[in-house]
């Protein structure tokens, strides 16, 4: 199981800022991943039983040749 802070995921997945992963957070997208540490929400990177969270995050987005998830994060 690892987990990052939201700053460290977004920094994993290519991401320039956290808003991006704020919003699907926010939206519920992302409550399969979430885990509550201490009473700051991180995200479980590679959860048993569950796609990661770039193959994840890439099924739930719109494709666009920008998005920086074009290849899968390595961590």
């Amino acid at each position: 199981m690892s987990l990052c802070t939201f700053k460290e995921a977004a920094e994993l997945l290519g991401y320039r800022s956290r808003s991006t992963l704020y919003k699907l957070k926010k939206d519920g997208w992302l409550d399969d991943y979430l885990v509550n540490v201490y009473g700051i929400d991180h995200l479980e990177m590679k959860p048993v039983g569950k796609p990661k969270l770039d193959k994840y995050i890439m099924s739930i987005i719109q494709w666009r040749p920008s998005n920086p998830i074009r290849e899968i994060a390595k961590y």
